[in-house]
């Protein structure tokens, strides 16, 4: 297709994600939609155009939201289909009628109400994660390796009623699935990660086999007793395909926004030092953070149509990758966009979890499991800081944003 914004297009590398922000700044003033050739997607980065684009879901579908950036090669799928790999859209990548259908079934679980009654073992998982960091002492650690990885996917397995002693695996296939979309892996790291994906998905099928003969209190558990055995309610190829996308999405997201927001509040540590002496504060600063420094930095849609965003011509068939994080510091909607400011009176006007007809359904449970674990940092460990002379990594991919490692002592 012709890309008469090839300037900026090819300055702007899509996987680098260490400090986008200085470009994506320039390109809401001068080329707010730019074409890249480099993924072959036109970039759209001022807020109301994202958001306009996530309201039409029309002329905008998601079908292309967990399509991977490096197409599967014939031996990769070769071996998904080998080894009956058959997860179908159901959420994020799915369109209506069939997304109305299913998303009606799943907003039913991640109620408030619902939410707050695994409060009490969301918590004491934070306790004792915080707990284990006390018991290492206070020489520099990694956080992330120590405390943020795990601490979100067992929260969201206990939810979903993945087993403790799973944890570590599961984690393990969920994180080599965003590489394998989001990412671009070499062709024999493709082959390598693809193989992975069969026991994944064979796991989550299993268990939702298991919780269809035994039901508990999970969320897997609820889902199947809303099915009551009726194909046209939810088959159980649709809630294992719904399981293995929350597995992913839930936790891997939910990591890297509490990495973001650690590393921002410690780095002006007056804002952590506020924190600490009112707790209360703390659900406005995470969607400050969310605001500030998405975790899920962009978002993708399909061009079911030709349109114009912007005043550019976008043709049928195109992809689009909207900048979240890009959106979130535009001066028109948020004045002093690289200030974090915990006031904002429009904080939850924010799109890090999405708008319309996808918004996140998780957005509940990622709020309380990220404000219960803050307000835990916050009280055992308010001398909490940054240790000097780091250097903040971020792995290559286009959509998930937040620090690979960081050191902390007390």
């Amino acid at each position: 297709m012709p890309c008469p914004y090839a300037n900026l297009g090819d300055a702007f590398d899509p996987l680098d994600l260490s400090d986008p922000f200085p470009l994506l700044a320039r390109a809401r003033h001068e080329q707010p939609v730019f074409y890249s050739p480099a993924i072959d997607y036109w970039v759209v980065t001022r807020y109301a155009d994202v958001k306009a684009i996530f309201r039409d879901h029309e002329t905008y579908t998601a079908a292309n939201t967990i399509s991977p950036i490096a197409p599967f090669s014939d031996a990769a799928r070769r071996m998904l289909a080998v080894g009956d790999y058959t997860p179908e859209p159901v959420l994020s990548n799915n369109v209506p009628p069939g997304h109305t259908r299913i998303r009606a079934q799943v907003n039913r679980l991640f109620t408030p109400r619902r939410m707050k009654s695994f409060a009490p073992a969301i918590r004491d998982i934070a306790e004792r994660g915080v707990g284990r960091l006390l018991e290492r002492g206070r020489a520099p650690l990694d956080i992330v390796a120590a405390l943020t990885y795990e601490y979100p996917a067992y929260v969201l397995f206990r939810v979903l009623g993945v087993p403790a002693a799973d944890v570590p695996q599961v984690k393990a296939w969920a994180g080599n699935r965003i590489k394998l979309y989001y990412g671009r892996p070499t062709a024999a790291e493709q082959i390598a990660m693809t193989e992975n994906l069969v026991p994944f998905w064979r796991y989550v099928v299993d268990l939702v086999a298991e919780k269809a003969r035994e039901p508990q209190d999970d969320l897997t558990s609820d889902l199947i007793r809303l099915r009551a055995g009726d194909d046209s309610v939810l088959t159980l190829n649709e809630i294992a395909s719904c399981m293995i996308t929350l597995l992913v999405a839930g936790h891997e997201t939910t990591t890297a926004q509490i990495n973001n927001a650690l590393l921002h509040l410690l780095s002006r540590r007056e804002h952590w030092r506020a924190l600490c002496a009112a707790p209360s504060d703390i659900p406005r600063a995470l969607e400050e953070m969310m605001r500030y420094d998405p975790s899920v930095c962009t978002w993708r849609r399909l061009a079911a149509q030709a349109s114009v965003i912007n005043g550019v011509d976008i043709p049928a068939g195109a992809n689009l990758l909207l900048m979240l994080h890009s959106a979130n510091r535009d001066e028109r909607v948020f004045p002093e966009p690289d200030e974090i400011l915990f006031a904002r009176g429009n904080l939850k006007d924010q799109l890090a979890f999405g708008y319309g007809i996808h918004y996140c359904v998780g957005a509940p449970l990622a709020r309380l499991e990220m404000a219960i674990l803050l307000e835990t940092l916050t009280r055992e460990l308010p001398g909490l800081r940054l240790a000097d002379g780091q250097q903040i990594e971020y792995t290559r991919n286009i959509s998930f944003r937040g620090p690979k490692a960081l050191l902390v002592t007390w």
